[in-house]
């Protein structure tokens, strides 16, 4: 696997990053005083004299970590290059800020990390930001009643096209990925090491399985063993991508309860399976949900919850979005076959099939949310009709009933 000239200023920041002092501090520092523009002006810091980088007036901590860092230079670029390496013989591909690939969930939330690393479908990235995304966590050795919901939760949020994001560790994490791939939809698992370290071992086919399907995802270097000071930052990660997150099982000091914390910190909701009070392994899960988090009782609460973010993330964000849906070509095609359907519609409304009046009812939703009595005079259909249908749009989850009104969930 062949990397650009940028790309391989990727792995040498994360070079520094890992192998330096050099830390998320220095690196503002350097780019608020403009001695750097971006994390890739650092592969030519490195031979800047320092004569130079005293004019930036960087402060004594800052100035004596970036002796240090060009004192050891030489191990941080073989480093880099044993990066690059196992990188290249295990095709995993590195993705920046400064990509338009990278995360849109990651890019506005700050403590980010500015360059991650993944294995498998770089598209799901995109998917995960246009369809949403949720997070399903919970114990390694949790119970069959968590265990059955996550399968249940996860396979059908899946059919909905939603990606499911976990940690790929047993219990929960395993069997949340697992149902996903078996759905519509797909999966991406962030991990603690780096994306070709499989961990735990007995997971090796799931790894498999998600690399083939889906998508592994760290910010740590490939080679990277995954140490326990790692967990909780590859946490942050898992609620950071998604949209919403489903706590299905967790104790008193379950690892768990760091990507809640991140999720509400973070703005978004947090759901919680409700469960047995006497169940030690559940302690964690009854404490949020006594501090305040939603109960996870309705696919549908998940849903709306997804819709709201991706709502808020296209009016923030209407050229990303926008770019998501696919070329021009297939967004015109399509309006032409909206257009074809609207004068069949109109002319020989007996031949329409339902789903194609389906169709025509999501056109119409596109615009803005709309009572049953408008959709009716709209489409000339009689209530029952239109009723039936809408039945069928909120049984798949294409479209929600809120406050009388029906509006797309934009899946």
């Amino acid at each position: 696997m062949d990397y650009s000239k940028d790309q391989m200023k990727d792995f040498y920041y994360t070079a520094v990053r890992m192998n330096t002092t050099v830390d998320y501090k220095t690196i503002r520092e350097m780019i608020d005083s403009g001695l750097i523009r971006t994390h890739r002006d650092m592969y030519d810091l490195a031979s800047m004299p320092e004569s130079r980088i005293k004019e930036y007036c960087l402060s004594n901590i800052t100035m004596r970590k970036i002796s240090e860092w060009k004192d050891s230079n030489d191990r941080v670029v073989k480093a880099c290059g044993r990066y690059v390496d196992i990188a290249s013989q295990n095709s995993i591909f590195v993705l920046s800020v400064n990509d338009k690939d990278y995360p849109l969930n990651f890019r506005v939330l700050g403590g980010m990390p500015r360059v991650i690393f993944g294995k498998g479908r770089k598209e799901l990235l995109t998917q995960a930001s246009g369809n949403g995304a949720v997070a399903v966590v919970g114990s390694r050795n949790a119970g069959s009643y968590a265990l059955c919901a996550t399968e249940s939760y996860s396979r059908d949020l899946s059919d909905k096209g939603i990606t499911i994001v976990s940690g790929m560790a047993t219990g929960v994490d395993g069997r949340a990925h697992q149902a996903a791939l078996e759905g519509r939809g797909s999966t991406i698992a962030i991990v603690a090491g780096g994306p070709d370290n499989i961990y735990p071992a007995e997971n090796r086919e799931l790894y498999r399985q998600i690399t083939c399907k889906g998508l592994i995802l760290s910010e740590m270097p490939p080679g990277q063993q995954p140490l326990r000071q790692y967990f909780p930052s590859r946490n942050r990660l898992i609620a950071g991508l998604s949209d919403c997150t489903l706590v299905m099982e967790a104790g008193a000091r379950s690892g768990t309860l760091h990507t809640a914390s991140f999720a509400a910190a973070q703005g978004k909701e947090v759901f919680v399976l409700p469960n047995n009070i006497y169940c030690e392994n559940a302690a964690g899960g009854l404490k949020l949900l006594e501090d305040g988090c939603c109960v996870l009782y309705s696919i549908e609460n998940v849903i709306d919850s997804v819709s709201q973010a991706i709502l808020c993330r296209k009016m923030e964000f209407p050229e990303e979005c926008q770019a998501e849906c696919g070329p021009s070509e297939a967004k015109n095609e399509a309006k032409d076959n909206l257009a074809m359907l609207r004068q069949k519609a109109d002319k020989v409304p007996e031949e329409v099939t339902d789903d194609e009046w389906k169709m025509l009812i999501e056109d119409k939703l596109s615009v803005r949310p709309l009572d049953i009595d408008s959709l009716s005079r709209f489409l000339g259909l009689p209530f029952y009709r239109i009723s039936e249908l809408l039945i069928g749009l909120q049984m798949s989850g294409r479209v929600v009933l809120e406050n009388g009104k029906y509006a797309l969930t934009f899946f």
